[in-house]
């Protein structure tokens, strides 16, 4: 489900040449609106606050012990954390985030690279707190093991 929202300068074209193959479908709509109803019910925005605050917290934590953690960044449950050679000079650490990428990978815990060098934490809206500290002690053991080397 999706929406295109512009200025009317910027949304002038013709009619139809903006158009999907099931744009409209009921089903979608229905379905979509299910979620939203669903994230409302049960206070999904609020706990993505609640576990993003306490996330960006513990990586500020980690980045105060690790020389390799960078920027610490987001809002909610979306969050970035840079992994950087030196933080003087921000020189990325491409080979670092990739080794921690694949060591929480290994262990369970499912995290990206985005950018250069920055690990892209995304968990699910209806994590709980359990969840959080788990994964962030596999991603923090993973930090730990690559500023080792």
């Amino acid at each position: 489900m999706g929406a295109l929202v512009a200025r009317s300068e910027l949304m002038d074209w013709e009619p139809g040449s903006h158009a999907t193959t099931f744009g409209g479908n009921a089903i979608a709509c229905v379905a979509g609106l299910e979620v939203i109803k669903a994230i409302r019910e049960e206070h999904m925005m609020e706990n993505a606050t609640r576990q993003g605050n306490y996330m960006l917290k513990r990586f500020r934590e980690m980045q105060q012990n690790y020389d390799l953690v960078g920027d610490v960044r987001g809002k909610g449950l979306m969050l970035g954390v840079e992994i950087v050679k030196d933080r003087k000079t921000k020189a990325f650490g491409r080979e670092e985030a990739y080794e921690i990428m694949m060591k929480s990978w290994r262990r369970g815990i499912a995290i990206i690279l985005c950018g250069q060098s920055t690990l892209r934490i995304a968990p699910p809206l209806v994590i709980t707190r359990d969840q959080v500290d788990f994964a962030l002690e596999i991603i923090e053991g993973a930090i730990r093991e690559v500023s080792n080397k």
